[in-house]
Order: C-alpha cells, then sequence, then structure tokens
C-alpha cells in the first residue's frame, strides 16, 4: 500500500491510523519506505493495527507498507444495493523471458516544465541496462512540450549511449504537457515514453499505436493510470521508478513476462483486472455475481507460446468484507480512466454509488435529506419517498425560473433596443445649449438692471463713512456667456462654418503598449535575438511560480516574432497550478490574443468543468469557437448564458452575451 505525503505546506497536526486486514500467515505487515520508521502493528484478532500523530508535519516522499499475502486463491465477497460482488486474490506462477530489443527505437521524452521534477538519475539507470540488451541500433529521440519536437537520431553502439545521455542532461524542461503531439514514426518497432503523465495542453491524447509503447514514470505526482493505459492497450508495460526497484524496473522492460490473456465465468460479470500481468506471483480480478456462486476461469499466456488456466470459486455470504464492492468499483473506475473525456460519466455514478472519490466527485457531510437532494445522491431508504418529493419539486422550481427568466431577459432586451432606435440629433444638442445659454444670459441683464437701481438708490442716500463705502464692482462676466462665445462666437453660423471647413490642425491620440519595469522584463528587451530564449532559462528558476514573468516573458517573444517559443513560454501556465481556474482563464485569453483560439479551446473546456456556475465560462468557451471560426458550437455555448439564471453578481450578463451571440449569427 503506498500513500502520498508530499504536501504543499507544513502541517500543523498529522495523524495516520492503518488497519490491515487478513494479513497471510498472521505476519504483521512492515514498513519498506517512509517518514515514520517501522509502524508499531498490534495484532488484534485478524486485524492489524497501527497509529502515529506528528506536529509541524512536512511529508515527503511515499509511505510504502508491505503487506503479507495469503498462501492460495482467496475470495471476499459483499452486498450492496442489492447487488453481490467479489474480489478475488489468485496465485500464479511467474514466468518470464528476456525479450529481444528491436534496432530501431523511439524515444519519447517529456521535455515540459514538470519534467524537472521526475527522478532523472532512476531514469538514466533504467536506460542504461535497456541499451546493454540493445547493444546495437538506432535511437530517434523526440521531445515533447506543448508541441512534439522534430525526432533526433542517435547511434548506440555496442551499448554505448553517452552522446544520447549529454543532449537528455542538456534538455532545458519548459512549457506544458501536449502527449497528443506526438506522432509515430511507422518506421520504429518499439516505443518507450518517459512522462508524468500529465497532459495539461491541446485535445489530443497520446495516439494509439501499432507497436508496443512502454511507459515509465520517475515523478512522485504522475497520472499513472494514464500511463498504465497507454502501455497496456499496446500489449506493453506501465514501470513506476518511484515504487519498483531498479531490478523490478528493469525487469518489467527487458523480459517478456505472464500475462492474462482470457477471463470467463459461470455465474458472474462485469469482471475486471487489477493488471493483465501477474504482479509480485499474484493476479486480482472482481465482478459482479449473477449466482450464488460464481467459477472464474483464468487463462494465461506465458513467455514462448505455452497457456495455462486456473479456476477461483468465489460464494455469496462467505468471506464478507466491506471492501469487495468498493474494490471493483475502484478497478472498475482505473479502466475507465484511461479515456477519461469518453467515460466521465460511468466515472461519476460510479463515484456517487459507492462512495468514491474521483476527478468529478468528493467527500461531503449528507445531514438532511435536502442535502441527498441537492447533491443528487441516493439516499438511504428510510428517505427515499421525501427524497423524491424534494428532486420533484426542485425539477418544476427550475422550469418556472429559467420561463421567468427567459422573460426577463427579453423584457430587458427589448428595451435595450428600444433605447438603441432613439435618435439625438445634432442640432437638437446646439438648439438645447443655446437655449440655455441665452436664458444664462437674461439673467444677467435682470442681474445687471437691478444692480443699476440699487446705484440710483445708492446716489440719493447720504455718503457712507470711509470705512464702510466701497466702490460697486462691475459684474463678473458669468461662464455661460464666456461658453456661448466659445460655442458660436456670437453667431449660430460659426457652428455650420466650422463644420463646413474643419480644422487643418487634428488631434490625435496614440496608445503606448506597457511594459513591465521589473529587472527580468529589461533584460529580456536588451537581449539579442539568438540569445533570449538563454536569457529567458536564466531567470525561470527565481520566478517559477509567478504568471507575471511568464505573461511578461511571452509578449518579449511575440514582440520579436518569436510566436513558437512565444506560446511555449505562455503553456507554462497550464503547468503552474492543474485546477487554478483563473490562471487558466487568464492562459486562454493570452492564447486568443496571440491568435491561437485552437489551442485556448481545451484551456476553456477546462476551466468550464471546474466552474460551471460561473456564466463566463460558458462565455469565454463560446467567444473562443467564434474566433477559431466555428460559429454553431459559439452560438450553442453562448446560448446557455442567456437562458440560465445566475446569481445575483452577475448582472445583465445575458444581454452582454446576447449581444456577442447576434454578432455571430450575424456572419
Amino acid at each position: 500500500y503506498r500513500l502520498p505525503l508530499d504536501y504543499a505546506e507544513r502541517l500543523a497536526a498529522f495523524s495516520l491510523d492503518v488497519r490491515v486486514a487478513g494479513s497471510g500467515a498472521g505476519a504483521a505487515p512492515t514498513v519498506a519506505q517512509g517518514a515514520f520508521g517501522n509502524l508499531n502493528f498490534v495484532r488484534d484478532g485478524d486485524v492489524f493495527h497501527a497509529r502515529v500523530e506528528r506536529s509541524d508535519f512536512a511529508g515527503r516522499g511515499v509511505l510504502e507498507i508491505e503487506v503479507p499475502v495469503r498462501r492460495g486463491a482467496h475470495a471476499i465477497t459483499q452486498s450492496h444495493d442489492g447487488k453481490t460482488y467479489f474480489f478475488a486474490d489468485v496465485p500464479l506462477a511467474l514466468r518470464s523471458m528476456r525479450r529481444a530489443v528491436p534496432r530501431l527505437v523511439s524515444l519519447v521524452w517529456d521535455a515540459s516544465g514538470s519534467g524537472a521534477a521526475r527522478d532523472h538519475g532512476r531514469e538514466f539507470a533504467l536506460l542504461d541496462a535497456y541499451f546493454k540488451t540493445l547493444r546495437d541500433g538506432e535511437v530517434r529521440l523526440t521531445r515533447i512540450r506543448d508541441v512534439a519536437e522534430p525526432a533526433l537520431k542517435f547511434r548506440i553502439a555496442d551499448g554505448d549511449w553517452r552522446t544520447l545521455r549529454k543532449e537528455l542532461e542538456a534538455t532545458a524542461y519548459d512549457g506544458a504537457t501536449n502527449l497528443g503531439a506526438f506522432v509515430p514514426d511507422p518506421a520504429v518497432r518499439e516505443i518507450v515514453l518517459f512522462s508524468d503523465g500529465l497532459s495539461n495542453f491541446g485535445e489530443q491524447p497520446f495516439p494509439a499505436t501499432r507497436v508496443p509503447a512502454y511507459t515509465v514514470s520517475a515523478a512522485v505526482k504522475a497520472d499513472t493510470l494514464r500511463l498504465r493505459h497507454i502501455a497496456d492497450r499496446s500489449g506493453a508495460r506501465f514501470v513506476d521508478l518511484i515504487a519498483d526497484t531498479p531490478a523490478e524496473a528493469a525487469h518489467k522492460l527487458l523480459f517478456a513476462t505472464s500475462r492474462v490473456m482470457h477471463i470467463d465465468s459461470r455465474g458472474a460479470s462485469q469482471l475486471v483486472l487489477a493488471s493483465p500481468f501477474v504482479e509480485n506471483g499474484r493476479v486480482a480480478l472482481a465482478g459482479q455475481m449473477t449466482e450464488p456462486a460464481a467459477t472464474l476461469r483464468i487463462v494465461v499466456g506465458h513467455p514462448g507460446g505455452a497457456s495455462a488456466s486456473f479456476e477461483v470459486v468465489a460464494r455469496a455470504g462467505q468471506n464478507n468484507s466491506v471492501l469487495a464492492a468498493a474494490q471493483w468499483a475502484r478497478l472498475r473506475i482505473a479502466g475507465l480512466e484511461g479515456e477519461y473525456d469518453l467515460n466521465r460519466a460511468e466515472i461519476r455514478r460510479l463515484g456517487k454509488d459507492f462512495g468514491l472519490v474521483t476527478r468529478n466527485t468528493s467527500l461531503i457531510v449528507l445531514d438532511q435529506v435536502a442535502d441527498y437532494a441537492r447533491f443528487d445522491i441516493a439516499p438511504p431508504p428510510e428517505l427515499r419517498a421525501e427524497y423524491e418529493r424534494l428532486v420533484q419539486n426542485a425539477a418544476q422550481r427550475r422550469d418556472t425560473d429559467r420561463k421567468t427568466h427567459l422573460e426577463q431577459v427579453v423584457r430587458m432586451f427589448e428595451e435595450k433596443v428600444t433605447w438603441w432606435k432613439r435618435e439625438f440629433p445634432k442640432d437638437d444638442i446646439a438648439k438645447m445649449a443655446e437655449a440655455k445659454i441665452n436664458g444664462a444670459v437674461a439673467q444677467d441683464a435682470f442681474m445687471r438692471q437691478r444692480a443699476d437701481s440699487a446705484g440710483e438708490r445708492a446716489s440719493r442716500t447720504p455718503p457712507a463713512t470711509p470705512a464702510t463705502s466701497a466702490p460697486l464692482a462691475a459684474p463678473a462676466e458669468r461662464p455661460e456667456a464666456k461658453a456661448m462665445q466659445a460655442f458660436n462666437g456670437g453667431s449660430a453660423g460659426r457652428l455650420a462654418k466650422a463644420e463646413a471647413e474643419p480644422s487643418q490642425t487634428t488631434a490625435t491620440i496614440q496608445l503606448q503598449k506597457w511594459q513591465p519595469d521589473a529587472p527580468y522584463a529589461e533584460r529580456m528587451r536588451n537581449a539579442a535575438a539568438a540569445d533570449l530564449y538563454r536569457v529567458y532559462l536564466d531567470e525561470k528558476p527565481g520566478y517559477a511560480n509567478s504568471t507575471a514573468f511568464f505573461l511578461d516573458a511571452a509578449d518579449v517573444f511575440f514582440e520579436r516574432g518569436l510566436n513558437e517559443l512565444g506560446i511555449r513560454v505562455l503553456s507554462n501556465l497550464a503547468e503552474m497550478d492543474l485546477e487554478n481556474r483563473h490562471i487558466l482563464r487568464i492562459l486562454g485569453y493570452r492564447l486568443v490574443q496571440a491568435k491561437q483560439p485552437g489551442l485556448a479551446i481545451p484551456v476553456f473546456r477546462t476551466v468550464l468543468a471546474l466552474s460551471p456556475e460561473e456564466p463566463q465560462s460558458y462565455r469565454d468557451l463560446g467567444l473562443a469557437y467564434a474566433a477559431a471560426r466555428q460559429p454553431q458550437k459559439a452560438i450553442d455555448t453562448l446560448y446557455e448564458v442567456v437562458i440560465r439564471p445566475w446569481h445575483g453578481r452577475f448582472p445583465e450578463i445575458e444581454l452582454i452575451t446576447l449581444a456577442e451571440l447576434n454578432a455571430v449569427v450575424a456572419t
């Protein structure tokens, strides 16, 4: 059992509780590696228990617990939701034979930014054993990042691969991971892929191959299910250099071993294998029982063409366990994860039905029946009636809300159209301004007349003392009068003359591109074109977690006309935080700005999957479709924003999107 412990930060409190049931021969589990030393397992009947607590814990690496296996075949069963499931562990004799490595091999090297975190020492040790077996041949090296680079050819003579190793050691790990960018060479007879499997750029998966495609992972953070799927479908093997010893890894890569060719049963269906290969001398499989007793038949093919069959019987009610149903569901999900986009609905159903965490399901607290209805999770039987009532009411309420919302959008749209149809003639504006100014002049005359009258009255009164007397100031020229002079120079015809004879001097506004003043930006701007990428790579380690760095650096490449490198630098945003929709949105916007909407579409699809409750997710994707000249997809996606009721923090987003939708329709 392996538990990753690579936490982003130190944990104030950490506790681990391990219970191991059914350990073979009564032997206690042991810790093969980890941060806790050898855990103290205490036996309680057929269960071994260990507990550890830590404060201010900084986990690293992987905790690996070795569990002694039972002798002979062993099957457990469980009744779940009216069905009976079994999980069987069957010992099988493993045969192996050193295989011949073909003379022409394709080495696919993941050179994306995350590739720097792989354990290259283990990878090179495995390649050393591989080329010693190859001895003489040709290797075609293809580095993949956001794109696949042209293949480089290397001759291997008597197992000497030093030139190829120097090339690999000089790899600059940069950009996103686009496994689908690789195009198999029809001439090669074998493919070896070194990657963490975390493909985050582009739409296409790693291509299906006609020749064996071995996959190798040397990263703690890896999509092992994807890598295993790539290998299994081609008849090759997946090698996990973190879990396997160097000898085990070399054996998987260089030896042909026994594998399950076929499984069938009498009394069971939905059969799934943990792996078609015999692991540690055993094969694990699970399924649903259709009869009280099921006989399972396993056909194993050995190297050299020999085969053998084995049978194991599972009986409902015997060896009951709370793990059998979940084990079947886990194996089923693992088999579906290799093509997640095609199987996401079934994965989601399995996660909900069996209470498992998947990409689309997480652990939540269900305190009352309303929680089950809100998250569409089947409740216990005693809550079923109330659950159905709440679900039906919610469906009716959604229909009513959508109709009301659509009617409101129609009213808002009609009001907007009415406003746009209003006319505002320039003559009316001039008349209004002149009337206002004339009114001000009239008021000025009235005030001046009052002042003159006051002066006459003052001349008939006795003179004031010097301390209190003051000359009457001339009335100040009112702003309205100045405005009138500036507006028409005292003549209504001046405006028409100005329109007929425009001034020779015209005012212009010129926008200057903002340039960051960070030291790295100035250094890159001053670098020669031939040195620019080297300067960028030199600065990159100091800003590995800065989105601004990659955005600024990409702008410099685009300004120099180095668009391919600009896209590569920009794609690093996909590697920074795989589920940060804000970073991914920025990446999508910049890709559209760089006239690469085809690359932006899968990015915005990921954003939509992460935040479907935000209208901007649909709007961004729809506009990307429009930029990619896929108008019908753009219209369908933008229309979702129009017809759905949204939270109040998105006021009138429907009108904005409706205008954009109509602009697409007009094309």
